[in-house]
C-alpha cells in the first residue's frame, strides 16, 4: 500500500511540485456546472408550462363531451330548444358532474368540477376559456380548438 501511495504523491504533483487542483481548474469545473444547471432549469420551465397548457386543452375536451352529453340527453338543440322537460337555458351554469348521480341527475364528466370557466354559443359549442373564480389563471397554450 505504501507504494500505490508513494507513486500517486510522485506522479500527481504540477510541474512547481505542488499538490492539488489549481484556482483556474475548479473555476472552469464550476463554469461547466452551472452552465449546465442553467440549461436543465430552463427546459423544466418550459416542460411545467406545456404541461399545464395539455391538462388545460384535456380538460376543455372533456368538458365539450360532457357538454355534448347532457345536451342529447336533455333534447337541446340550441339555447333556445325547449327539452322533453321544459326550456333548457345555456347561459346559467350546467352541472355536468354530479357527486351522487341518479337517472334523473346523471354525472357528464367522469372527473371532478373542472378548474376553469368556459363560455359556449347557441349550438353547445365551447367558445372560450376564462379563470374560475378564485381559480387557476388560464396557461397561455390553453387555447379553444376549431373541431
Amino acid at each position: 500500500m505504501q507504494g500505490l501511495y508513494g507513486y500517486f504523491a510522485r506522479n500527481l504533483k504540477g510541474k512547481k511540485g505542488q499538490s492539488g487542483f489549481t484556482l483556474i481548474e475548479l473555476l472552469v469545473v464550476v463554469t461547466i456546472l452551472g452552465v449546465l444547471a442553467a440549461i436543465v432549469t430552463l427546459s423544466l420551465v418550459g416542460l411545467t408550462t406545456n404541461a399545464q397548457a395539455k391538462a388545460c386543452e384535456q380538460e376543455y375536451k372533456t368538458v365539450q363531451a360532457g357538454l355534448d352529453a347532457y345536451m342529447a340527453n336533455n333534447n337541446v338543440d340550441s339555447v333556445t330548444a325547449t327539452a322533453a322537460g321544459g326550456t333548457a337555458d345555456m347561459t346559467t351554469p350546467v352541472l355536468l358532474y354530479n357527486k351522487t348521480p341518479s337517472a334523473t341527475s346523471p354525472t357528464y364528466v367522469r372527473n371532478s368540477p373542472t378548474h376553469w370557466a368556459y363560455v359556449w354559443d347557441t349550438t353547445g359549442r365551447i367558445t372560450a376559456i376564462n379563470s374560475a373564480g378564485g381559480g387557476p389563471v388560464v396557461p397561455p397554450g390553453c387555447v379553444v380548438s376549431g373541431g
